[in-house]
């Protein structure tokens, strides 16, 4: 699971970094600063196999904050949204669940076959 976290990490780079060199505001970062958050959980995982599955369970709960904030300011402000922030916001919500869903899929099947989540 790191390693897939790493790419969701680095799509949300992406996105964070390209929203911010058409916008020029540091708000279009905050995909970038989620995305660097979960790289470096990842790579610890990946350092410190003991701490794997602590690691990735910290990483699930970003994942989740991940997907509440831009789904709240969706919910509450989509309307006065510039179309810019409404595909940023919407790209973040929809990276940060699928990382979330393949998370907590990862985490039954570990502990149905009663190994560590990883």
């Amino acid at each position: 699971m790191p390693k897939t976290t790493l790419i969701f990490a680095a799509l949300l780079i992406a996105l964070g970094l390209g929203a911010f060199g058409i916008s020029s505001t540091r708000t279009a970062l905050l995909p970038a600063y989620l995305g660097l958050v979960l790289a470096l959980l990842a790579g610890l995982a990946l350092a410190f196999n003991g701490a794997r599955k602590h690691l990735m369970h910290v990483a699930a709960v970003v994942a989740l904050l991940g997907a509440l904030a831009p789904a709240a300011a969706m919910a509450i402000r989509a309307a006065q949204m510039s179309p810019l922030a409404f595909w940023v916001n919407a790209g973040m919500l929809a990276l940060s669940v699928a990382l979330l869903v393949l998370m907590v899929r990862s985490f039954i099947a570990a502990r149905r076959a009663g190994t560590t989540a990883g």
